[in-house]
């Protein structure tokens, strides 16, 4: 019998922008982090300006996958882009409850968040990187004689 999977949905990690606050900076690298090093073949990232200005190629990446997102402050602004497309998150992720939650990690500017920030980023993307994994796993193989 020949299977192939037949879901090929990638994960959307999807951080705000928070420009000119730690807080953004930390959210841009976990997504970066996760990206690039952890789990680069299952995920990629968006730019949040083109979800927001309503650019349709990128809405439409974000209804056909998995979407998480990272935000840093309580506007949740990557959390609401998402839900502007009709689009639940699978996952959102706010950085203040992380730092809350360890204040021994803390970021220490925009531009370097020094080694408590780059700490911190770890310990989300560690996070981030398990639910990716349980998005991601519950494939569906379907048997090629079984399609029409």
């Amino acid at each position: 019998m020949n299977n192939k999977v037949m879901n090929d949905k990638k994960v959307l990690v999807i951080p705000c922008s928070g420009i000119g606050k730690p807080i953004g900076t930390v959210s841009r690298e976990t997504a970066y982090k996760i990206v690039e090093n952890l789990r680069k073949e299952k995920c990629q990232t968006i730019c949040l300006a083109l979800l927001t200005s309503g650019d349709k190629e990128t809405i439409d990446k974000v209804k056909k996958n998995y979407c998480i997102t990272i935000d840093g402050c309580a506007k949740h602004c990557a959390k609401k882009n998402v839900e502007a497309c009709n689009k639940t998150p699978d996952k959102s992720y706010m950085i203040l409850k992380f730092a809350a939650a360890n204040p021994d990690k803390k970021p220490e500017g925009i531009i370097d968040i020094g080694n408590g920030g780059r700490k911190l980023v770890n310990t989300i993307a560690s996070q981030i990187a398990k639910d990716i994994d349980k998005l991601t796993k519950n494939k569906v193989e379907v048997s090629v004689n079984e399609r029409k």
